[in-house]
Protein backbone atom coordinates (compact mmCIF):
# COMPACT_ATOMS: atom_id res chain seq x y z
CA UNK A 1 0.00 0.00 0.00
CA UNK A 2 2.93 2.33 0.63
CA UNK A 3 5.23 2.57 -2.32
CA UNK A 4 8.23 4.62 -3.48
CA UNK A 5 7.89 6.56 -6.72
CA UNK A 6 11.00 7.20 -8.78
CA UNK A 7 12.19 10.54 -10.12
CA UNK A 8 11.52 9.39 -13.69
CA UNK A 9 7.75 9.09 -13.41
CA UNK A 10 6.50 11.52 -10.79
CA UNK A 11 8.60 14.65 -10.64
CA UNK A 12 6.58 17.36 -8.88
CA UNK A 13 5.90 20.36 -11.09
CA UNK A 14 2.76 22.04 -9.71
CA UNK A 15 1.54 22.18 -6.12
CA UNK A 16 -1.13 23.72 -3.94
CA UNK A 17 0.19 25.12 -0.66
CA UNK A 18 -1.94 25.58 2.45
CA UNK A 19 -0.33 26.80 5.69
CA UNK A 20 -2.17 27.21 8.97
CA UNK A 21 -2.19 30.91 9.78
CA UNK A 22 -0.95 31.96 13.19
CA UNK A 23 1.13 28.83 13.78
CA UNK A 24 4.58 29.58 15.28
CA UNK A 25 7.19 29.28 12.56
CA UNK A 26 4.67 29.41 9.69
CA UNK A 27 6.14 32.58 8.17
CA UNK A 28 9.67 31.17 8.26
CA UNK A 29 8.55 27.93 6.64
CA UNK A 30 6.66 29.89 3.98
CA UNK A 31 9.84 31.76 3.03
CA UNK A 32 11.82 28.53 2.79
CA UNK A 33 9.11 26.92 0.67
CA UNK A 34 9.00 29.83 -1.76
CA UNK A 35 12.77 29.68 -2.21
CA UNK A 36 12.77 25.91 -2.79
CA UNK A 37 9.89 26.07 -5.27
CA UNK A 38 11.61 28.84 -7.21
CA UNK A 39 14.91 26.96 -7.39
CA UNK A 40 13.19 23.73 -8.45
CA UNK A 41 11.04 25.40 -11.08
CA UNK A 42 7.86 24.32 -9.31
CA UNK A 43 4.70 26.33 -9.82
CA UNK A 44 3.04 26.88 -6.43
CA UNK A 45 -0.44 28.21 -5.82
CA UNK A 46 -1.07 29.39 -2.24
CA UNK A 47 -4.55 28.96 -0.80
CA UNK A 48 -6.22 29.44 2.58
CA UNK A 49 -7.77 26.60 4.55
CA UNK A 50 -11.25 27.86 3.71
CA UNK A 51 -10.40 28.09 0.01
CA UNK A 52 -8.72 24.70 -0.38
CA UNK A 53 -11.86 22.77 -1.33
CA UNK A 54 -12.48 25.16 -4.26
CA UNK A 55 -8.90 25.28 -5.46
CA UNK A 56 -8.78 22.24 -7.76
CA UNK A 57 -8.27 23.37 -11.32
CA UNK A 58 -5.66 22.41 -13.87
CA UNK A 59 -2.85 20.03 -13.12
CA UNK A 60 -1.87 19.53 -9.46
CA UNK A 61 0.83 17.02 -8.50
CA UNK A 62 0.66 17.45 -4.72
CA UNK A 63 -0.90 19.48 -1.92
CA UNK A 64 1.61 20.79 0.62
CA UNK A 65 0.01 21.35 4.02
CA UNK A 66 1.67 23.14 6.94
CA UNK A 67 0.18 22.79 10.42
CA UNK A 68 -0.77 20.05 12.85
CA UNK A 69 -3.01 17.02 12.52
CA UNK A 70 -6.11 19.25 12.65
CA UNK A 71 -4.94 21.10 9.55
CA UNK A 72 -4.17 17.81 7.82
CA UNK A 73 -7.63 16.47 8.65
CA UNK A 74 -9.20 19.60 7.19
CA UNK A 75 -7.06 19.25 4.04
CA UNK A 76 -7.99 15.58 3.71
CA UNK A 77 -11.70 16.43 3.92
CA UNK A 78 -11.35 19.32 1.48
CA UNK A 79 -9.50 17.23 -1.13
CA UNK A 80 -11.38 13.93 -0.61
CA UNK A 81 -11.72 12.14 -3.93
CA UNK A 82 -9.10 14.18 -5.76
CA UNK A 83 -6.56 11.36 -5.77
CA UNK A 84 -3.79 13.91 -5.16
CA UNK A 85 -1.24 13.14 -2.41
CA UNK A 86 -0.85 15.39 0.64
CA UNK A 87 2.54 16.29 2.09
CA UNK A 88 2.32 17.38 5.72
CA UNK A 89 4.83 19.77 7.31
CA UNK A 90 4.57 19.68 11.08
CA UNK A 91 3.98 23.11 12.61
CA UNK A 92 2.15 21.64 15.60
CA UNK A 93 3.16 19.30 18.41
CA UNK A 94 2.83 15.55 17.82
CA UNK A 95 1.62 15.47 14.23
CA UNK A 96 1.10 11.82 13.27
CA UNK A 97 -0.24 12.84 9.84
CA UNK A 98 2.69 15.16 9.09
CA UNK A 99 5.86 13.41 7.97
CA UNK A 100 8.24 16.38 7.61
CA UNK A 101 9.48 18.52 10.50
CA UNK A 102 9.63 22.25 9.93
CA UNK A 103 13.41 22.22 10.37
CA UNK A 104 13.81 19.48 7.74
CA UNK A 105 12.02 21.26 4.91
CA UNK A 106 15.21 22.63 3.36
CA UNK A 107 16.80 19.18 3.00
CA UNK A 108 13.77 16.89 2.55
CA UNK A 109 11.52 18.88 0.20
CA UNK A 110 13.98 19.19 -2.74
CA UNK A 111 14.28 15.38 -2.82
CA UNK A 112 10.52 14.98 -2.75
CA UNK A 113 10.08 17.46 -5.60
CA UNK A 114 12.51 15.36 -7.66
CA UNK A 115 10.21 12.39 -7.20
CA UNK A 116 11.98 10.70 -4.30
CA UNK A 117 9.08 10.03 -1.97
CA UNK A 118 6.74 7.33 -0.76
CA UNK A 119 2.95 7.31 -0.74
CA UNK A 120 0.81 5.73 1.95
CA UNK A 121 -2.80 5.15 0.84
CA UNK A 122 -5.14 5.53 3.81
CA UNK A 123 -8.67 4.10 3.85
CA UNK A 124 -11.47 6.26 5.19
CA UNK A 125 -14.65 5.46 7.06
CA UNK A 126 -18.03 5.76 5.36
CA UNK A 127 -20.70 7.04 7.77
CA UNK A 128 -24.47 7.27 7.40
CA UNK A 129 -27.38 7.98 9.74
CA UNK A 130 -30.57 6.01 9.17
CA UNK A 131 -33.37 8.04 7.65
CA UNK A 132 -30.98 10.42 5.92
CA UNK A 133 -29.51 10.54 2.44
CA UNK A 134 -26.22 12.19 3.28
CA UNK A 135 -23.09 10.09 3.63
CA UNK A 136 -19.89 11.33 5.26
CA UNK A 137 -16.27 10.24 5.11
CA UNK A 138 -13.88 10.31 8.06
CA UNK A 139 -10.12 9.84 7.94
CA UNK A 140 -9.58 9.37 11.69
CA UNK A 141 -12.72 8.38 13.54
CA UNK A 142 -16.41 8.66 14.23
CA UNK A 143 -17.31 9.41 17.84
CA UNK A 144 -20.59 9.14 19.74
CA UNK A 145 -20.61 11.17 22.95
CA UNK A 146 -22.98 12.53 25.57
CA UNK A 147 -25.08 15.57 24.81
CA UNK A 148 -24.68 18.79 26.78
CA UNK A 149 -25.50 18.29 30.45
CA UNK A 150 -24.84 14.54 30.34
CA UNK A 151 -21.68 12.85 31.62
CA UNK A 152 -21.84 9.47 29.91
CA UNK A 153 -23.55 7.74 27.01
CA UNK A 154 -24.95 4.25 26.52
CA UNK A 155 -24.51 2.84 23.02
CA UNK A 156 -25.62 -0.55 21.70
CA UNK A 157 -23.29 -1.99 19.07
CA UNK A 158 -23.72 -4.63 16.40
CA UNK A 159 -20.83 -5.91 14.28
CA UNK A 160 -21.66 -7.72 11.06
CA UNK A 161 -25.28 -7.85 12.18
CA UNK A 162 -24.37 -9.63 15.43
CA UNK A 163 -24.92 -8.03 18.82
CA UNK A 164 -21.60 -7.12 20.47
CA UNK A 165 -22.28 -5.06 23.59
CA UNK A 166 -23.99 -2.15 25.31
CA UNK A 167 -21.19 0.32 25.98
CA UNK A 168 -21.57 2.66 28.96
CA UNK A 169 -18.75 5.18 28.68
CA UNK A 170 -17.72 8.81 28.26
CA UNK A 171 -17.92 8.11 24.55
CA UNK A 172 -17.47 5.45 21.91
CA UNK A 173 -15.10 5.67 18.93
CA UNK A 174 -15.06 3.84 15.63
CA UNK A 175 -11.56 4.54 14.32
CA UNK A 176 -9.80 3.83 11.05
CA UNK A 177 -6.21 2.53 11.04
CA UNK A 178 -5.08 6.12 10.54
CA UNK A 179 -7.24 7.19 13.49
CA UNK A 180 -5.70 4.49 15.66
CA UNK A 181 -2.86 6.94 16.38
CA UNK A 182 -5.24 9.75 17.36
CA UNK A 183 -8.17 9.91 19.82
CA UNK A 184 -8.37 6.10 19.93
CA UNK A 185 -4.74 5.81 21.05
CA UNK A 186 -5.34 8.34 23.83
CA UNK A 187 -8.34 6.28 24.95
CA UNK A 188 -6.27 3.09 25.19
CA UNK A 189 -6.86 1.65 21.72
CA UNK A 190 -4.25 -0.35 19.74
CA UNK A 191 -2.00 0.91 16.99
CA UNK A 192 -3.13 -0.47 13.62
CA UNK A 193 -1.07 -0.53 10.43
CA UNK A 194 -2.54 1.63 7.64
CA UNK A 195 -2.19 -1.42 5.39
CA UNK A 196 -4.97 -3.10 7.39
CA UNK A 197 -8.48 -2.50 6.09
CA UNK A 198 -10.13 -2.57 9.48
CA UNK A 199 -11.87 -0.49 12.14
CA UNK A 200 -11.29 -0.18 15.88
CA UNK A 201 -14.10 0.11 18.42
CA UNK A 202 -12.68 2.02 21.39
CA UNK A 203 -14.72 3.01 24.47
CA UNK A 204 -13.62 6.24 26.17
CA UNK A 205 -13.33 5.65 29.93
CA UNK A 206 -15.72 2.69 29.92
CA UNK A 207 -17.85 2.17 33.03
CA UNK A 208 -17.09 -1.58 32.95
CA UNK A 209 -13.43 -2.66 33.00
CA UNK A 210 -14.29 -5.70 30.83
CA UNK A 211 -15.24 -3.49 27.89
CA UNK A 212 -12.07 -3.29 25.84
CA UNK A 213 -11.16 -2.09 22.32
CA UNK A 214 -12.18 -4.44 19.49
CA UNK A 215 -10.67 -4.64 15.99
CA UNK A 216 -13.36 -5.15 13.34
CA UNK A 217 -12.84 -6.55 9.82
CA UNK A 218 -13.59 -4.44 6.75
CA UNK A 219 -16.45 -6.62 5.51
CA UNK A 220 -18.40 -6.60 8.77
CA UNK A 221 -19.68 -3.07 9.26
CA UNK A 222 -20.63 -1.48 12.57
CA UNK A 223 -24.10 -0.36 13.64
CA UNK A 224 -24.69 1.86 16.65
CA UNK A 225 -27.96 2.58 18.48
CA UNK A 226 -28.71 4.33 21.72
CA UNK A 227 -29.43 1.94 24.58
CA UNK A 228 -32.85 1.97 26.19
CA UNK A 229 -33.51 5.15 28.17
CA UNK A 230 -30.80 7.18 26.45
CA UNK A 231 -32.35 10.39 24.98
CA UNK A 232 -29.78 11.37 22.33
CA UNK A 233 -26.05 11.58 21.69
CA UNK A 234 -23.68 13.80 19.71
CA UNK A 235 -22.01 12.41 16.58
CA UNK A 236 -18.65 13.81 15.48
CA UNK A 237 -16.44 13.05 12.48
CA UNK A 238 -12.75 13.79 12.89
CA UNK A 239 -13.66 15.97 15.87
CA UNK A 240 -16.36 18.02 14.13
CA UNK A 241 -20.02 17.71 15.08
CA UNK A 242 -22.25 16.51 12.24
CA UNK A 243 -25.48 15.84 14.12
CA UNK A 244 -27.22 13.78 16.75
CA UNK A 245 -27.97 10.11 17.19
CA UNK A 246 -31.58 9.95 18.33
CA UNK A 247 -33.52 7.16 19.96
CA UNK A 248 -34.58 4.62 17.34
CA UNK A 249 -32.08 5.79 14.69
CA UNK A 250 -28.96 3.89 13.64
CA UNK A 251 -25.46 5.08 12.83
CA UNK A 252 -23.76 2.78 10.32
CA UNK A 253 -19.99 2.84 9.82
CA UNK A 254 -18.11 0.91 7.12
CA UNK A 255 -14.69 0.93 5.51
CA UNK A 256 -15.17 3.42 2.68
CA UNK A 257 -14.11 3.41 -0.94
CA UNK A 258 -12.22 6.73 -1.18
CA UNK A 259 -8.63 6.84 0.00
CA UNK A 260 -6.40 9.66 1.20
CA UNK A 261 -2.81 9.59 -0.05
CA UNK A 262 -0.09 10.81 2.33
CA UNK A 263 3.42 11.52 1.07
CA UNK A 264 6.52 10.79 3.12
CA UNK A 265 10.31 10.77 2.62
CA UNK A 266 11.81 7.62 1.12
CA UNK A 267 12.32 4.85 3.66
CA UNK A 268 10.32 6.59 6.38
CA UNK A 269 6.75 5.38 6.56
CA UNK A 270 4.23 4.50 9.27
CA UNK A 271 6.56 2.55 11.57
CA UNK A 272 9.41 5.05 11.36
CA UNK A 273 6.99 7.89 12.04
CA UNK A 274 5.41 6.00 14.94
CA UNK A 275 8.82 5.24 16.43
CA UNK A 276 9.78 8.91 16.21
CA UNK A 277 6.54 10.40 17.48
CA UNK A 278 6.23 8.06 20.47
CA UNK A 279 9.95 8.20 21.31
CA UNK A 280 10.40 4.44 21.10
CA UNK A 281 13.85 2.85 21.24
CA UNK A 282 15.88 3.78 18.19
CA UNK A 283 13.97 6.98 17.53
CA UNK A 284 15.92 9.76 15.88
CA UNK A 285 14.14 12.28 18.10
CA UNK A 286 10.71 13.13 19.39
CA UNK A 287 8.78 15.89 17.62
Amino acid sequence: MARVLSANNRRIRQVLVCLRRGKPGAMGVAMVLKSIFQQAGVKARWVSESGLARAKRGRIDAVVVGGGDGTMLHAAQATMGWGIPLLGINLGSLGFLTSVKAGEVGTVLPEILRGRFGVSSRTVLSVKLSGGRQEWSALNEVSVGPQAGQLMVRVRVKVGGEMLSDYHADGLLVASPTGSTAYSLSAGGPLVSPRARAMVLTPVCAHAMAQRPVVVGEQEGVELWLSQGEPSAVVRLDGKKIGKLSRGSCLRVEVGRPVVKLMHPVGFGFYGLTRQKLGWSGAAGVA
